[in-house]
């Protein structure tokens, strides 16, 4: 079912379009670490929703939006921004109790916070990216892989080579 949901949200947010190619079930199974069965089940569930619409050896395919569903799904978004925009209302009265002053010294305060969260937040993951590859260069050197990461390393190798067969 998580399968199905992670590909029923890409179709729901437009990055699998109407005619758009879903992975196969293989790619699938790489993909989301999911059994061939599983991910058989989970296009079966988005053809059954109707999502999705299947092509004998050409593969599975993103279905054409009906008028009504589009409808429905404008419907919701605006729905969703209405509400959003209310609890922005909301918030913009109890902060009206406060003078102007007041609230301008916390939102200068908040945008400091803001921008010094931001600043710490790039500079750790500039950090780590770092430590990774200097954890990766040592592995590569001393070839000390954990059992995990070599069998993984080996089934890409082996994804890789089926892949150059299949284009053959």
């Amino acid at each position: 079912m998580r399968t199905a949901d992670a590909l029923r949200k890409q179709i729901q947010d437009g990055r699998l379009a109407p005619g758009a190619k879903l992975p196969s079930a293989r790619d699938l199974q790489a993909q989301y670490g999911i059994a061939n069965s599983t991910a058989q089940n989970a296009l079966r569930v988005l053809k059954e929703e109707g999502l999705v619409y299947s092509v004998q050896g050409r593969g599975v395919f993103v279905r054409q939006v009906s008028p009504r569903d589009q409808f429905l799904k404008r419907y919701n978004e605006t729905l969703e921004e209405m509400t959003a925009q209310r609890r922005a209302d909301e918030e913009a009265v109890w902060l009206s109790g406060k003078s102007d002053d007041e609230v301008a010294a916390e939102l200068a305060a908040a945008e400091e916070r803001f921008t010094k969260a931001s600043t710490e937040f790039e500079a750790a993951t500039a950090h780590r990216d770092a430590m990774r590859a200097v954890m990766e260069q040592r592995k590569r050197l001393s070839g000390t892989y954990t059992p995990e990461e070599t069998a993984a390393s080996a089934q890409r190798l082996r994804d890789r080579l089926n892949e150059g067969r299949r284009r053959h």
